[in-house]
């Protein structure tokens, strides 16, 4: 009788450990996935911005374009697109939670969005001074934000960024389960 309950209680053992196993890979997946596509969108945005800027420079100071006004329009509408999309935002509050990573990823979000318009509005009389405001708000605040935003997902990604949380979200489901089978004495 004993061995028959040292089995059953090494089965329990072992099946509570294999769904904490897939559950911690799953969640890494997901993180992994989503992590990826929070770099992918600020690539896309950063080239796209890119763009703006080298055709509004070229514009003004009378360089030859590579880029059309048509090309100009369609990067201005894609980068209006990208940025005003809330797909990625949701993903991240879905993988991540509502923590500082979101935070982060929405004030980077909102600095894009200003460069976006800077560039946007810009004049042959204002272009070297929006120049400048551009590539300030980049040295001082977006890719400061981007290298911390994406330092703090990858640590998000680690066994170690996934079982606090998984604990947090977890335990007060465990110690339920756990007092419906072991009262407390009075």
């Amino acid at each position: 009788m004993e061995q028959l309950f040292s089995v059953l209680i090494g089965a329990l053992i072992a099946s509570i450990l294999s769904v904490v196993y897939l559950h911690v890979s799953e969640k890494l997946k997901i993180r992994s996935e989503v992590l990826l596509e929070v770099v992918g969108f600020c690539d896309e945005i950063y080239h796209h911005l890119q763009k703006l800027h080298v055709y509004k420079n070229a514009e003004y100071t009378d360089r030859d374009l590579d880029l059309t006004i048509e090309d100009y329009r369609y990067l201005s509408r894609g980068l209006t697109v990208i940025l005003t999309s809330t797909k990625v935002h949701e993903k991240m509050a879905i993988a991540f939670g509502e923590k500082e990573e979101l935070d982060l990823f929405l004030e980077l979000s909102n600095q894009l969005r200003q460069v976006a318009s800077l560039l946007q509005r810009a004049t042959g009389s204002a272009e070297i001074n929006e120049g400048q405001q551009v590539n300030q708000l980049f040295k001082d605040k977006i890719d400061p934000l981007r290298h911390k935003l994406i330092r703090d997902l990858i640590k998000g990604v680690k066994v170690t960024g996934i079982l606090p949380d998984i604990y947090k979200c977890q335990m007060p489901t465990f110690y339920k389960i756990t007092s419906y089978f072991i009262k407390p004495k009075t």
